[in-house]
């Protein structure tokens, strides 16, 4: 696929994947993506298995913000716990 779309980013960042792209990839209204920087680009790449989004939710539990309060992070947690048991079942 040699193809080039240019997209124009929304509020706080937010893009909208071109649906030749999303066809392409056999990517689904719900999708994850897999964003990180290399050789001063941004790639992202889709997210097929459910073990790498463990991971990424595994990884935000982790996180210690003082940029929101305790009781966000308290609940954040708890929906991060309930989306993970959800996959273990």
């Amino acid at each position: 696929m040699n193809t080039v779309r240019f997209v124009k980013s929304f509020s706080k960042g937010q893009i909208t994947v071109p649906k030749e792209f999303r066809d392409a990839f056999g990517i689904k209204d719900d999708f994850w993506l897999k964003l990180y920087i290399e050789s001063g680009k941004i790639i992202a790449e889709p997210v097929e298995k459910e073990r790498d989004q463990s991971d990424y939710l595994k990884k935000l539990l982790g996180i210690k913000g003082g940029w929101i309060s305790e009781k966000e992070i308290k609940k954040n947690r708890e929906v991060v716990e309930r989306k993970l048991k959800k996959r273990t079942l």
